[in-house]
C-alpha cells in the first residue's frame, strides 16, 4: 500500500530435533571429554559431546585477551605429560599439525641480587646451575633427580592411565619393588620435609618447593609426597603446544567427528534423566534430549550430582561425600601483557631468559612458606611472587602483529579478595607489574602495549565447574586422591547409577591436562558396553601391570 512499508516474513526456521537418540552423550568438550568421545566414537558407538561454550577445549584455551592477533594461553600453557599421553600415539594426532616444543631450558629462579638458577631437560645442565649455590646440594639434586624419573617413568606415568587401587592394596602393591618402596616412603611425607631433608641451601630449598607446591600442594601436607618427585620431574619436562593449547583441543574434535561423532556447542547441560535408579539422557537448557545408552559426565561433583542429577537422588552417604568436596587450597591471579619487547630478566645469566618458566619475587624457602599461606587464608591479595613465561618465545605464531610478544606473570591466589576481585583486580595487576618490572631490565611504561588480568572469579565465570576458580576441580589431598578422587562410590569412572560414568579432573588421576580421567573412563565404558577396543594398551602400562598388579 501506498505510504507503508511492507516488512518482509522472516525465513522459516528450520524445525530442532527436540530428541537426539546416541549410544554415549558426554557432558563437557574439555580435554577428558574429548579423550573420553574420541576413543568410543573411533570404536563405533554414536556419540554426542555436549559443551556449554562457544568453542571446546575447557582449559585447552587460546584466546585473544588483551590485542587483536595477539594470543594467549588461559589456562594450560605447560603440558606435563606428552611424553606419556596414550591418546597422541593412538590417533597419530601430528596428523592434524599437532605439534609441541620441549625447550631445552625449562625452569628458572632469578633472585634480586642478580644470581639464577636455570633447570635444564639435561641433567647435567641442572647439576652444574645447582652447583653454583651448593655442591653438596648438586650432588644431591643428580641421586634425587634420577630416583623421581625412575619412579615416574616406572610407576607413577603409567598408573595416571590405569584405574586406581585401594590404599592398602597398591601400598602393598609398591612393596614388591625397590623403586615402589621408595614411592612409599616418600609418600607419608611433606613436599617441605621431602626439599628440606634433600637440600641444604635456602635458594635452593626456594625453587624445588615452589616447583612441588605451584599446582596447589600445601607444603606441610602429608600422605601426599608422591606428587613431589611427578611434579619436580615433569618441570624438567614441560611441552608448549605449538598454536596454542586450543590445537589440541582441535585435534581431538576432528577425531571425532571423522568417526561419526556429534558436537552440540552453546548446549549447557541442565538436567540427566533418570529412568528407574538408570541414567539415560541429558537435557540442555533449550530443551534438547540427548538420550543415550551412557551418560559421562566430565564435570565436578557438585554438578553432575547435586544439579543434574540431584541432591533428592542420592543416597545419604553419596550425598555426604558429594557436599563435603573440597576446592583446591588456592586459584591463580594471571597478569597479561602484550609487550614489544620479550622480558630480560637482572640475571647476570643471560641463559635464564629463554627458559620456558621463570620464577621470581621469591629469595627464600620462607617465601615459598609466605605465599601459600597467605593464598590458603582467603580475604587477602596474593604475594606478587610467581612464575613468569613469555608464550612467544618459542612460538611466533601465537603474534599476528610484528615484533609484538604475548608473556604473563601468574601468582598462586586466594578466592576471597579484599571486597571482591571487581574491586581488587587494579591494585593486585599494580603489584604484580612493579615485582616484574623489578627483576627485568626491559619491562616498563614504554615497552607495554597492553596489559589485563584475569583472577580466580574470572576463571570460575569462563569454566564454571571450576568452582572457586578451582583448575584441577578439587584439592589434592590424601582424602580426594586415586581411589577417593572424588570417593570411593564413584572410584574407577563408575558411579552408583547404572548408566552414569565420570570422566573430569575431579576423578582420578586429576587435572592439569594428564589425559588419565577421559582415558580411563574409556576403557572401562568400552568394557561395559562389550565394545571391542581398538586401542592396545601402551607397553609401558603392560610393564606396571605385571609388576605392581597381577
Amino acid at each position: 500500500m501506498e505510504g507503508q512499508t511492507l516488512i518482509p516474513e522472516e525465513p522459516p526456521v528450520p524445525p530442532i530435533d527436540e530428541e537426539i537418540k546416541a549410544d554415549v552423550v558426554v557432558i563437557g568438550g574439555g580435554p577428558n571429554g574429548l579423550i573420553n568421545a574420541a576413543y568410543l566414537a573411533r570404536s563405533g558407538l554414536k556419540v554426542v559431546i555436549l559443551e556449554r561454550r562457544q568453542e571446546l577445549g575447557g582449559g585447552l584455551a587460546t584466546e585473544e585477551i588483551l590485542f587483536p592477533g595477539i594470543y594467549a594461553n588461559t589456562h594450560a600453557t605447560y603440558h606435563m605429560m606428552v611424553d606419556y599421553m596414550p591418546v597422541l600415539d593412538d590417533f597419530d594426532l601430528r596428523r592434524h599439525a599437532l605439534m609441541f616444543i620441549k625447550p631445552n631450558a625449562q625452569t628458572g629462579i632469578v633472585f634480586e641480587d642478580g644470581s639464577s638458577m636455570l633447570l635444564c631437560t639435561k641433567i647435567q645442565d641442572c647439576i652444574d646451575q645447582i652447583d653454583k649455590f651448593s655442591s653438596k646440594d648438586a650432588k644431591a639434586f643428580n641421586t634425587m633427580i634420577r630416583d623421581f624419573r625412575t619412579v615416574v617413568d616406572e610407576i607413577l606415568a603409567p598408573a595416571t592411565y590405569y584405574p586406581p587401587m585401594p590404599p592398602i592394596e597398591f601400598v602393598v602393591a609398591l612393596n614388591k619393588t625397590l623403586t615402589g618402596r621408595k614411592l612409599n616412603d616418600i609418600t607419608e611425607k611433606s613436599p617441605l620435609e621431602i626439599i628440606d631433608e634433600t637440600f641444604t641451601n635456602d635458594k635452593v630449598k626456594a625453587l624445588f618447593l615452589y616447583l612441588s607446591c605451584m599446582w596447589g600442594l600445601a607444603p606441610d601436607i602429608t600422605g601426599m609426597g608422591f606428587m613431589v618427585p611427578l611434579l619436580v620431574y615433569r618441570n624438567l619436562n614441560k611441552y608448549l603446544c605449538v598454536g596454542g593449547s586450543h590445537k589440541l583441543s582441535s585435534s581431538l574434535a576432528k577425531e571425532l567427528v571423522l568417526n561419526g561423532g556429534l558436537i552440540l556447542e552453546n548446549a549447557e547441560a541442565t538436567k540427566i534423566i533418570m529412568e528407574n535408579g538408570k541414567a539415560v539422557g541429558v537435557e540442555t537448557h533449550d530443551g534438547i534430549r540427548v538420550m543415550a545408552k551412557v551418560v559421562v559426565s566430565s564435570l565436578d561433583p557438585h554438578s553432575t550430582f547435586l544439579k543434574l542429577v540431584g541432591e533428592d537422588k542420592l543416597t545419604p552417604e553419596l550425598a555426604k561425600y558429594v557436599n563435603g568436596w573440597e576446592w583446591d587450597k588456592w586459584s591463580l591471579f594471571t597478569l597479561h601483557l602484550a609487550i614489544n619487547e620479550q622480558p630480560k630478566y637482572i640475571a647476570k645469566d643471560r641463559n635464564i631468559n629463554d627458559a620456558f618458566m621463570n620464577i621470581i619475587g621469591i629469595e627464600s624457602m620462607d617465601d615459598v612458606l609466605k605465599l601459600t599461606k597467605r593464598a590458603m587464608e582467603g580475604g587477602t591479595l596474593p604475594v606478587p611472587a610467581g612464575h613468569c613465561t613469555t608464550e612467544t618465545r618459542y612460538d611466533t605464531t601465537l603474534s599476528r602483529q610484528n615484533k609484538v610478544h604475548s608473556a604473563f606473570f601468574q601468582m598462586l591466589a586466594s578466592y576471597d579478595a579484599p571486597n571482591g576481585w571487581e574491586e581488587s583486580k587494579k591494585e593486585a595487576e599494580k603489584a604484580a607489574l612493579e615485582t616484574w618490572k623489578k627483576y627485568t631490565q626491559n619491562i616498563t611504561d614504554e615497552t607495554i602495549v597492553m596489559m589485563g588480568s584475569e583472577s580466580p572469579l574470572d576463571i570460575e565465570r569462563r569454566i564454571p565447574c571450576m568452582v572457586r576458580g578451582s583448575i584441577k576441580h578439587g584439592d589434592y589431598s590424601s582424602l580426594q586422591m586415586g581411589y577417593f578422587r572424588p570417593n570411593d562410590l564413584c572410584s574407577n569412572s563408575k558411579t552408583p547409577f547404572e548408566g552414569l560414568y565420570l570422566c573430569g579432573a575431579s576423578m582420578n588421576p586429576g587435572g592439569l591436562i594428564i589425559g588419565g580421567p577421559g582415558y580411563i573412563a574409556a576403557n572401562i565404558i568400552a568394557e561395559d558396553m562389550g565394545v571391542k577396543k581398538w586401542w592396545k594398551t601402551p607397553e609401558s602400562i603392560k610393564t606396571f601391570i605385571q609388576e605392581y598388579i597381577e
